[in-house]
């Protein structure tokens, strides 16, 4: 997901955190994920009867094709409805942005002869086509202001206008302390319409970041968004958008410091996230990086939802590889393709950071 507008992409980062990663040790890092590792164990992805039976009950109603576009309207609208009470009402946002000229801005980024896997073609986000589709594009960022209102309530009460932008800074946060350099060449995969890869410029600011997609509505309205931030700024910047799929990006092998998939791995079966990974291997250059922020499978909070038979139907509404990912133990898939034991740090009460390096 991304953020919105010139104004929120404006984040408050400190200038001395911006600037430089703390190194740490390879020992530090080992101890870092035994201890996360020992209190996470494989019965929590498994999950308990109760959580079993929950998403049992949620994937059978979700066959029934009259529920699932039931509960996929019924959660926009909830998400609709949360945007104007904390502030950030949908249709004054959205009638300004369907006045561009979009389908002409899209035939300049599409690549035609990409062909879309499978998993990408299916009712996602609660709407028919998926990210592929303008609907999907020019929503994205009130949507990810909208979701991430609650995360940092661990009741999920809450509501914080900011939570999305506190969300993706503390991923960065978090992430720097477990690099061990500045990055110099960023790939942002899944990167939406570029609130993750303005973040990640943002916070190394002489990098120079590509965010990658496959959806061309979504590189699209992020090259709306640079041309946007460029001339507020007044100067081009290290910032580029290509169409292209996260599991074969096409960019050069062994050119990159860092790879980042920022709120991914959820939205993918299992498959593609181990493309993913494998990759962003053929990215990285030795001892490059591989960050990682996504939701705790392990969390208590994560936990309770899934549990809760109507906030996991409301959930599963927008989010059909969930489980998938919830049982898949990403950090195990992490070492066997060729990285160090990734560290991990808290980013909210729902979310995780992970960092491992190229071997």
């Amino acid at each position: 997901m991304a953020v919105s507008s010139m104004a929120a992409l404006a984040l408050p980062f400190s200038l001395a955190t911006r600037i430089r990663c703390n190194v740490i040790s390879t020992e530090s890092q080992q101890q870092t994920f035994s201890a996360t590792n020992e209190a996470s164990s494989s019965s929590a992805l498994e999950g308990t009867p109760a959580m079993n039976l929950a998403t049992g009950v949620v994937n059978s109603l979700f066959s029934f094709k009259p529920f699932f576009r039931f509960a996929s309207a019924t959660a926009r609208q909830m998400l609709i409805r949360r945007g104007t009470e904390i502030g950030h009402p949908w249709d004054p946002e959205l009638c300004k942005l369907r006045l561009h000229d979009w389908d002409s801005a899209l035939k300049v980024v599409q690549d035609n002869d990409l062909e879309y896997p499978e998993y990408y073609l299916k009712p996602f986000h609660a709407y028919d086509n998926g990210n592929l589709s303008w609907d999907a594009a020019l929503e994205v960022e009130l949507a990810a202001k909208s979701v991430h209102a609650n995360v940092f309530d661990p009741k999920r009460k809450e509501l914080d206008p900011n939570g999305d932008v506190r969300l993706r800074e503390s991923y960065h946060e978090k992430m720097c302390t477990m690099l061990k350099c500045t990055p110099r060449a960023v790939v942002d995969i899944g990167c939406a319409t570029g609130l993750s890869t303005f973040g990640l410029h943002q916070y190394f600011p002489d990098a120079t970041v590509i965010g990658v997609d496959l959806s061309p509505y979504f590189v699209t309205v992020a090259n709306y968004r640079l041309k946007e931030h460029s001339e507020a700024l007044g100067q081009k910047l290290p910032v580029h958008f290509m169409h292209a799929a996260g599991e074969y990006t096409g960019l050069p092998s062994g050119a990159f410091d860092l790879v980042s998939l920022c709120l991914v791995c959820h939205e993918l079966p299992r498959s593609a996230t181990k493309q993913i990974i494998e990759e962003a291997q053929r990215l990285l250059k030795p001892g490059g990086a591989l960050a990682i922020m996504e939701m705790n499978p392990y969390s208590s909070s994560l936990q309770r939802m899934v549990n809760n038979v109507f906030a996991f139907t409301a959930f599963k509404a927008t989010e059909p590889y969930f489980d998938d990912y919830r049982t898949f133990g990403l950090e195990n898939a992490i070492e066997s393709l060729g990285f160090s034991s990734p560290i991990q740090a808290e980013s909210s009460p729902s979310h995780r950071t992970l960092v491992a390096h190229k071997n």
